[in-house]
């Protein structure tokens, strides 16, 4: 053992949750131990953004437990609380997000011991179930073991104009096979593009961008909920704070609509933080289930707009086998192979309607990346 790893292990840490004031000195250690945060651009400070991500979310609830030595925090863990539709019935739920020990504190069971007093404080809050998604190998190890692995597989879609500019300034290693393997998927989808037959879009409806939901979206989340097995409350209240907060981040944001009624939605964003090459984000779709159509058009609209924009790739996230992924496909996206494994915990029965959500078909599993906090 180290000589750092002994001291570590000699100085005495407690726990708590989150105190009025300890806001900064979190986001400074956010900060620290992801080499910048949140790592895509903002109109905002990265202060303003975490007081919009957990305290100014919809059910105004804050869950994040901390680690303390020496009176300096040394550790913070952050959930964000929603509404979620499974089975049957909505119940509180939240969705882990920021996870930070500093460097120092590392290897000593500070970040199991956070997330051990935030269940305690969720089961006191009345929440009942917990989700997560890590692309980090020791976390997927360590998760495994006491958490239920999703049910569904994920896809993370990529579409990628030049091959050669993307793994450039991706700096790939092993670039060759990679190039080979780009390329040769990528003649695939051409080909299977080819042989594809294409209906012709409906034309009763438009495309248009707004600054923000009204409640016509509360009637659209009424025609579509009863429909879903898996799917987070999305109604005024929800979208707006997840979308249209400039503190969230610059999403555009666009419905379908046919007169005055929605159609569908589409949520976009281009990430700026890497000012040399920027990427896009398909981070929400979701559509009426008899309009599938909209989809095709949302996600060709979508593409135009990326296009227009001189973005090289452009990221999306599809439960594997959903209606909407034959549309990635025919537009050009391809597997990227990056395996996101996604967990939840329930800690309380909630009987046939467990049994519906892990036994339903993947159309009524709605799973993008703005069910978490990744762009």
């Amino acid at each position: 053992m180290s000589q750092n790893a002994n001291r570590v292990l000699s100085k005495k840490y407690f726990l708590r949750s989150y105190s009025i004031g300890d806001e900064e000195e979190i986001v400074e250690l956010l900060k620290l131990v992801f080499n910048g945060w949140p790592r895509f651009d903002l109109s905002c400070s990265p202060l303003e953004h975490w007081r919009w991500k957990f305290e100014d979310n919809p059910l105004k609830t804050i869950l994040i437990t901390l680690g303390i030595c020496d009176e300096k925090i040394v550790g913070c863990y952050h959930s964000v609380p929603l509404k979620l539709k499974i089975g049957d019935i909505v119940i509180l739920a939240n969705a882990g997000a920021d996870l930070a020990v500093h460097p120092d504190f590392r290897g000593i069971g500070i970040a199991k011991k956070m997330r051990e007093l935030r269940k305690e404080l969720m089961i006191k809050k009345g929440i009942n179930f917990e989700m997560g998604i890590t692309s980090n190998p020791i976390w997927i190890e360590s998760l495994s073991k006491i958490r239920n692995t999703f049910p569904y597989n994920l896809i993370e879609f990529i579409r990628i104009q030049d091959i050669d500019l993307h793994l450039q300034m991706k700096q790939s290693k092993h670039v060759w096979p990679k190039k080979y393997l780009l390329r040769l998927v990528k003649q695939f989808n051409k080909l299977g593009n080819a042989l594809r037959v294409t209906g012709s879009l409906a034309q009763d409806f438009s495309i248009s961008v707004i600054n923000s939901f009204d409640e016509s979206i509360n009637v659209f989340w009424d025609k579509i909920k009863n429909y879903y097995t898996f799917i987070v409350e999305r109604n005024q209240d929800y979208l707006n704070w997840r979308y249209c907060d400039p503190r969230g981040g610059n999403y555009i944001v666009k419905i379908a609509k046919e007169n005055e009624r929605i159609l569908g939605y589409s949520i976009i964003r281009i990430n700026r933080y890497n000012k040399i090459y920027p990427e896009g984000y398909i981070v929400d779709l979701l559509t009426l289930p008899n309009r599938i159509d909209i989809a095709n058009a949302m996600i060709a609209d979508t593409i135009n707009y990326f296009d227009s924009n001189n973005i090289n790739a452009i990221y999306c996230q599809c439960v594997k086998n959903h209606a909407y992924e034959k549309f990635f496909k025919r537009y050009g996206f391809i597997n990227s192979k990056s395996r996101p494994y996604v967990h939840y915990q329930l800690y309380e029965t909630i009987g046939e309607d467990l049994s519906k959500f892990q036994t339903s078909i993947v159309d009524k599993i709605h799973y993008v990346y703005g069910v978490s906090d990744w762009i």
